[in-house]
């Protein structure tokens, strides 16, 4: 089930897709550890510096890079942090425990980063003392590069830079070792805690080992698995693509539909709103029109990813303008939203009722059709049911 349209073997392409792709994993796992957007990119970019400063191999300095962008993509998942978890505290923090380990065998399974990005991802929350985790190493034991991130991150979680140099150096032969807390607050007050802006070093990728569209799915099925509706984004995005080219959609347009139906749960991670409340009903349609402005942010920068982000972000627009979050109507709703909308809307109703009593339930298309004109776009309400009359 291909994403993106051939790249005509401009290997350019493959690498600009490649490196949104990740750098959107990244994003999601922020999302999903309940960190504020933009932190990977910023704990990336100190990260590198934070590296060089700590006399960290130049070998591996791309890989504390792509580290640094894809340090919490382990928190995807994690139980402690399902929509659904009721786990007890102290279960929840030795759940937690494992978010770098499972983040290092995210990393190890992508062929197209360096092998070295895993174990700096794995080893990041490691303590000098040996009371880190997930191995419990110590002293010399720590690979300098994983110091590299902890500091970096540690420098992006406080609230003011001077914080974050008093706690290392509190800290020192403790969590820190004395040596790279020293180097650490050198850095610190040589750079003013500035650093470059984070840029991605497609150089040291090899696409030809990851396809981005795989990836792409395989980050939607994980966090479909995380919000416990298991399979939705593949549902959708059939749907979607089946009802695209009924409806006679141009090939651009259905590559932004596709990339927006595997995206466009991502803006739920950040929120514990039930996200399957009934679709046409305006209760927590505001919360619905948040969540879809999350999801747009995480593509609107990622050039290769960002056709995608009007469609996510107008999902809970209704075609009769009454929706949120602009009150766009009709055919200033972008065709790919209404059809996604549409889509997403089908695959809930569609659940719901196979849930119900055979003898009390409207069927999800009687339920769909009688929206049509209200919540959704007419034509695209008989493209979507045609499609799943099809695929059914």
């Amino acid at each position: 089930m291909a994403l993106f349209q051939e790249a005509d073997g401009d290997p350019r392409v493959a690498l600009d897709r490649l490196a949104d792709v990740l750098s959107y994993y990244g994003a999601v796992g922020d999302a999903a550890a309940g960190l504020a957007f933009g932190f990977s990119l910023r704990k990336a970019a100190f990260a590198r510096s934070i590296a060089v400063a700590l006399d960290v191999d130049e070998r591996l300095l791309d890989a504390v890079s792509i580290a640094g962008l894809m340090h919490s993509v382990g928190a995807l998942g994690n139980p402690a942090l399902l929509r659904d978890s009721d786990l007890p505290e102290r279960l929840a923090t030795m759940e937690r425990w494992d978010i770098p380990a499972s983040g290092a065998r995210v990393c190890a399974a992508i062929g197209a980063i360096p092998e070295a990005t895993a174990d700096i991802v794995r080893w990041q929350s490691e303590a000098w003392d040996g009371t880190g985790f997930p191995d419990q190493l110590r002293w010399n034991g720590i690979p300098v590069s994983s110091v590299a991130l902890a500091l970096a991150d540690r420098l992006v979680r406080a609230t003011e830079p001077e914080e974050a140099l008093a706690s290392v150096a509190e800290e020192a032969g403790r969590t820190y070792a004395p040596a790279h807390a020293r180097a650490f607050m050198l850095w610190f007050h040589r750079t003013g805690a500035e650093t470059e802006s984070f840029s991605f070093p497609r150089a040291v990728l090899h696409p030809e080992l990851s396809d981005p569209g795989d990836l792409m799915l395989d980050i939607a099925d994980r966090i479909d698995r995380h919000l416990g509706v298991p399979g939705r984004a593949r549902n959708v995005l059939r749907l979607a693509e089946a009802s695209a080219r009924i409806l006679g959609c141009s090939a651009a347009e259905i590559e932004a539909l596709r990339i927006a139906t595997v995206a466009f749960g991502a803006g739920e991670l950040h929120d514990t709103f039930e996200s399957t409340l009934d679709p046409l009903v305006r209760l927590g349609l505001e919360r619905r029109a948040e969540q879809a402005r999350e999801g747009a942010r995480l593509l609107e920068n990622l050039p290769t990813l960002a056709a995608a982000a009007p469609l996510v972000a107008a999902r809970a627009e209704w075609f009769d303008g009454t929706g949120k979050p602009s009150g766009l109507g009709r055919d200033a709703i972008p065709i790919g939203a209404r059809i996604l909308a549409t889509a997403i809307a089908y695959d809930a109703l569609d659940i719901d009722t196979r849930a119900r009593p055979a003898a009390r339930r409207a069927t999800a298309g009687e339920r769909l059709d009688g929206a049509a004109g209200t919540h959704f776009d007419p034509r695209v309400v008989t493209a979507v049911l045609q499609a799943a009359k099809a695929h059914a």
